[in-house]
């Protein structure tokens, strides 16, 4: 009976750190997602970006943090690629290494592996005639792993299209061969429930402006 009452109250006093450290881990991206949020131009997502990453520096067996980390170094290379495309390419490697660091603690998460694609097509947007052909086969080949790890992930259907759309016609492009993806996009999300309040949530209203381009 003594052993039990000790296990018993092992068994209580870890459960409580655990939820004392969840609670310490929640409240930490809450914050982090607001600010990401309010955050406007660059130097604020590498703001946000440096928060989440000390995020994770804390929080070792979260993909989280990483994830947006890379997101928001992804948003703010897409933000200033046409006047600064050597400071794009590096937010780009940079969101990579971030994403490579989650999916050792997540190899098998679909979002991971989609922002990995969206990572890709931004590189391939320093010269699209000498990349075009290399880096689109593996953005269309790491999308399709994304949706076969979860059909239900509604940012595969969205990066694909959007990448579809613009690409050249003569390659494959264009509105009538993204719109498929468009149109699965705009009712996967429709469906969508993230696991958490605070798990990737992004990407409808844009897949819904692109759904009035494809028509």
């Amino acid at each position: 009976m003594k052993n039990l009452a000790i296990l018993f109250l092992s068994f209580l006093f870890m459960t409580t750190t655990l939820q004392a450290q969840n609670g310490k881990f929640q409240m930490a991206m809450g914050k982090a997602l607001g600010e990401m949020a309010s955050n406007k131009g660059v130097e604020g997502l590498k703001t946000s970006a440096n928060t989440f990453s000390r995020i994770a520096s804390v929080e070792t067996t979260e993909w989280l943090p990483q994830y947006y980390a890379a997101l928001c170094h992804l948003y703010a290379g897409y933000s200033i690629m046409e006047s600064n495309m050597a400071e794009a390419q590096n937010l780009a490697k940079t969101a990579l290494t971030e994403i490579q660091a989650a999916q050792k603690i997540a190899p098998s998460e679909s979002e991971l592996v989609a922002l990995e694609a969206f990572a890709y097509q931004l590189q391939l947007l320093e010269d699209p005639m000498t990349k075009g052909a290399e880096m689109s086969g593996k953005i269309f080949a790491t999308l399709g792993k994304a949706e076969s790890l979860n059909p239900a992930n509604p940012r595969t259907y969205y990066l694909r299209g959007n990448f579809t759309l613009n690409m050249p016609e003569f390659f494959g492009g264009g509105a009538a061969k993204a719109s498929p993806d468009v149109q699965k996009a705009v009712a996967a999300y429709a469906a969508f429930t993230p696991a958490s309040p605070f798990h990737p949530n992004w990407g409808a209203e844009e897949a819904t402006e692109l759904a009035e381009k494809v028509k």
